[in-house]
């Protein structure tokens, strides 16, 4: 449980990588609130795209492999906002953001749900949700510290060095994320009890629709005030 939800704070951590920085972003690059908005679109279609798919390649190559190409990923994603010239720049760093988001919650409840027993599962999966919004708010905490001694470009280095840390403390508790990968077809000489279902069968399902829906009004609400209180309260109150 405590891999896992420290994976899954340093998720949510990634999700404020560039919200934080759009009033130094509109300083020095000159950008807008519908540029900066733009940002944000990006890293949520590409995670939210790849989230939809993950679930599928943890099936096949387990949950593990996947999360520590994320950490990677995020890894590349400070390293490259600490370089950046531009808008463009900018835009590649949120697709990169937002793919190494995309799969931690296929992975982390697929670790979840294959290592912890059911008796504790509940737990778990209250632990991994705190966890999540411990990543949110130790974000600002980081980038105003860091920020205000080394400077915005070197905060983002910082950022990736945190990364490392904890993808470097992954890889030696490396057994205790271990997953089953789902069979793909019935071993030689055994045959199936049953037809299988098709892999999106549970589209078929009202209550898949139900959460998604629940979840995209939800998402949509906290993104607005996740990615643009900073830049408001600057903008309206003069607060730094």
């Amino acid at each position: 449980m405590g891999l896992v939800g420290l994976a899954h704070a340093s998720s949510h951590f990634g999700h404020l990588l560039l919200p934080l920085l759009f009033p130094v972003f509109m300083q020095e690059f000159g950008l807008s609130y519908s540029e900066l908005g733009l940002l944000m679109t990006s890293f949520f279609v590409v995670s939210g795209v790849g989230q939809a798919c993950a679930g599928f390649v943890v099936d096949r190559l387990g949950a593990r492999p996947l999360l520590f190409v994320a950490m990677g990923i995020f890894i590349a994603a400070c390293l490259a906002a600490s370089t950046v010239t531009g808008y463009r720049g900018l835009i590649v760093v949120a697709a990169l953001a937002g793919f190494g988001n995309a799969t931690f919650h296929p992975v982390d409840f697929t670790i979840l749900n294959q290592r912890v027993s059911a008796p504790r599962l509940g737990y778990a999966f209250s632990a991994h949700g705190l966890t999540g919004n411990l990543g949110w708010a130790a974000a600002p905490v980081f980038f105003a510290g860091m920020g205000a001694l080394l400077g915005w470009r070197q905060a983002y280095v910082a950022a990736a060095v945190m990364y490392a840390v904890i993808l470097g403390l992954l890889v030696l508790q490396r057994d205790k994320l271990s997953t089953r990968v789902a069979p793909r077809s019935a071993p030689p000489g055994q045959a199936q009890a049953a037809p299988a279902e098709h892999a999106m069968a549970f589209m078929r399902l009202p209550v898949v629709w139900w959460c998604f829906g629940f979840f995209l009004l939800s998402t949509m609400t906290l993104a607005v005030v996740q990615s643009f209180a900073v830049s408001i309260l600057k903008a309206m109150h003069g607060i730094s």
